[in-house]
């Protein structure tokens, strides 16, 4: 029986192939496509690409001060946020970068709130995949799973226009089992911290498959499963203007993007949380049972807008439980803006209290 298109989109997408991809380019080019995509005739583009070599991908929110290569094994950070992850060669990146988070969907999504984001967008890459024959499921949270193990990470960021950028990494011929390894490499002093994978957390699409299919197979189909979800695709190049936004957009980022996310020295009294996607921090600086100034860090996934909205929301706020409670559902309640993967919102207000 044929499978009904999920929706029609009234612009078509654009679909580009990068088989060999450098991690800081990546991030240049997104930003240059959330600019462009909200220009008027800007149709949503989907990237998929592949790095060739070992490489770390930090979350927008890590603390990290260190060099962009080490031991081999190359880093950069994701303009979303999320946990660290390691997909470097065999693994496959694909990401949506649309006008809005509706943009492209049904009408029936037209309220669509934000922990329901990534349930809609990873569709396509789960058709795409069990085209192939991997039985594979969306549970929640970030990750895409199969036989309850970890195939692939899903994340995604609103910029302040609205745009939506929403990515997932998945394992091919190498998976999370191996990050123990590729961080020893990379950060041998233990300074970030991630979670132990082994086989019986994570998989991969060549032990579920029995084989490693090529790039341009998996391209193939994630292509085709999001032509199934949005309805046109045209496939194209980069365009000579793309490479040179996206330099640009490198450019303007410099180095203090991947190595200079630190608080502020000021910031002396930090909390520490476990949360579903794995640790949070508040540092804060406090006088007289009120907030100066406040940073979070950690494994959440939240708008960048937003998490600055917070932030300069709780300062000068008195440290009880109620007020910050108040604060934060007056930046997070309606949905606007979105912090993900550290439970109910009233856990946020606890933090801050563990930090002070």
């Amino acid at each position: 029986m044929r499978r009904r298109a999920y929706h029609r989109s009234v612009i078509p997408f654009d679909v580009i192939w990068l088989p060999a991809l450098e991690p800081a380019e990546l991030t240049g080019l997104q930003l240059h496509l959330l600019d462009a995509v909200k220009c008027a005739g800007g149709a949503p583009v989907v990237l998929i690409f592949q790095f060739s070599g070992p490489t770390i991908s930090l979350g927008r929110y890590h603390l990290y001060e260190g060099p962009a290569q080490h031991g081999g094994v190359a880093a950069y950070r994701r303009l979303t946020g999320g946990r660290i992850i390691n997909p470097g060669a065999g693994w496959i990146g694909c990401a949506l970068v649309m006008p809005s988070r509706t943009a492209v969907l049904d009408a029936r999504d037209a309220k669509l709130r934000p922990e329901q984001v990534m349930n809609r967008y990873v569709r396509g890459a789960m058709a795409a995949l069990r085209a192939l024959g991997v039985d594979c499921s969306y549970p929640g949270r970030d990750a895409l799973t199969c036989g309850g193990r970890e195939l692939a990470m899903c994340t995604f960021e609103e910029d302040t226009g609205g745009a939506l950028l929403f990515e997932i990494f998945i394992a091919v011929g190498q998976g999370l089992e191996s990050m123990p390894r590729d961080m020893e490499r990379f950060d041998p002093e233990g300074r970030l911290a991630c979670r132990f994978y082994d086989e019986r957390t994570c998989t991969l699409l060549a032990r579920e498959l029995g084989r490693t299919p090529a790039f341009e197979e998996l391209a193939a189909n994630l292509e085709a499963g999001y032509r199934w979800m949005f309805g046109g695709a045209r496939r194209r190049a980069l365009t000579a203007a793309e490479r040179s936004g996206a330099a640009a957009q490198m450019y303007g980022l410099g180095t203090r993007w991947l190595g200079g996310r630190r608080p502020a020295a000021s910031l002396n009294q930090v909390g520490h949380m476990a949360i579903q996607l794995g640790s949070m921090q508040a540092y804060l600086a406090a006088a007289d049972g009120r907030i100066g100034r406040i940073e979070f860090y950690g494994d959440f996934i939240a708008n960048s807008a937003g998490l600055e909205r917070f932030e300069r929301t709780l300062a000068g706020q008195r440290l009880d439980l109620m007020t910050l409670a108040a604060a934060t559902m007056e930046t997070y309640a309606d949905g606007t803006n979105f912090i993900l993967g550290c439970g109910e919102l009233g856990n946020l207000a606890r933090l801050i209290l563990k930090a002070s």
